[in-house]
């Protein structure tokens, strides 16, 4: 039996006493509803005022049945208390602990620093794409109630202990995802500090907080404010236009993505042209456009060459995606 099926039986069984008791005092001892009521309690929880005391032999009988059954009662809810109180602390240490051990065995992920609004949709988006992700948020209640818990850790993104809990240094990315352009900011300084590899992306709530935000080592700004009033603008003008870009982003069905493909040295790719590797025809994939160190060529023709190093932005179903990953790093 669960902790909280007994504490309401217990509950129950203290109510039937309770009115029994009750009852059986009021004829036995011939005592109004409250004195008999008081002298149930007392007798139940044998605290022994001595102030109502049973004084006919029915009465002393009557209580004799009573108190061991009352003892038995609160010893039994006593116990369904402690026990409940017990394995919730028990449980939550040994889930921590899993946690913090499962954290430290992580590697190449991605820590997102704030469970908030914006936070929320960040770690969903990342489970969803099967991204390893550490949350660092200051009130766990959340993500401990979780049917599938995310790994976590309690504390403030801005210290460097915490940051290190979540495995800074073995991360691949960290997303500063707090409300506060000021926190965001330290975040990044102390990432970059810690890991100069690592790739930060942070939120801004002010259009002037980007700048800072870039100086203090963030890769890319994100201003969710002006994205969200520039789409809804987008869906007023061009609403055929943004229900595709839904497709493209938050199909449900997991059917159609974006991947990013990159040329190795070895893939038969190199030196060939778009049209040599015929990629619609042969993959059923679109390339939206080729990213070459820094400069990025956008639709490209069919005379374009690829060069190792590249970086393919490819768009299609998820199958065709994942053919033309293998064909691209294939030998």
């Amino acid at each position: 039996m669960s902790s909280s099926r007994s504490i309401v039986v217990s509950v129950v069984a203290m109510m039937v006493a309770i009115i029994a008791g009750t009852v059986g005092f009021m004829f036995s001892e011939q005592l109004s509803f409250f004195d008999a009521l008081w002298l149930t309690v007392v007798t139940i929880l044998t605290v022994g005022y001595g102030d109502t005391v049973p004084q006919t032999f029915y009465g002393k009988l009557f209580a004799l049945i009573i108190i061991p059954v009352g003892i038995s009662i609160v010893t039994y809810a006593t116990g369904a208390v402690v026990s409940m109180m017990m394995e919730g602390e028990f449980s939550k240490t040994v889930r921590r602990r899993k946690m913090k051990k499962k954290i430290e065995m992580m590697a190449n992920h991605i820590i997102v620093c704030g469970f908030g609004r914006v936070g929320e949709q960040v770690v969903r988006e990342l489970v969803k794409n099967g991204t390893p992700v550490v949350v660092i948020e200051r009130k766990t209640d959340w993500l401990e109630e979780m049917d599938d818990p995310i790994p976590y850790v309690e504390g403030d993104a801005t210290e460097d202990d915490v940051l290190i809990a979540a495995g800074i240094e073995r991360a691949a990315g960290l997303i500063a995802a707090l409300p506060s352009d000021a926190d965001n900011v330290f975040i990044a300084l102390t990432a970059k500090g810690i890991n100069r590899d690592i790739q930060v992306v942070a939120r801004a709530e002010r259009p002037e907080s980007e700048e800072k935000l870039r100086r203090a080592g963030a890769d890319k700004v994100i201003n969710p404010s002006f994205l969200s009033g520039r789409r809804m603008a987008m869906t007023i003008l061009k609403p055929v236009t943004v229900d595709y870009v839904d497709t493209i982003f938050h199909d449900r069905t997991g059917q159609y993505a974006i991947e990013e493909v990159k040329i190795e040295p070895h893939s038969s790719f190199v030196h060939t042209s778009v049209g040599d590797q015929a990629v619609r025809t042969r993959f059923r994939v679109t390339i939206i456009a080729i990213q070459r160190q820094d400069d990025i060529i956008g639709n490209p023709t069919p005379d374009e060459r690829f060069c190792a190093g590249d970086i393919v932005i490819v768009f299609g179903e998820k199958r065709a995606l994942e053919a033309f990953e293998q064909a691209v790093n294939k030998k």
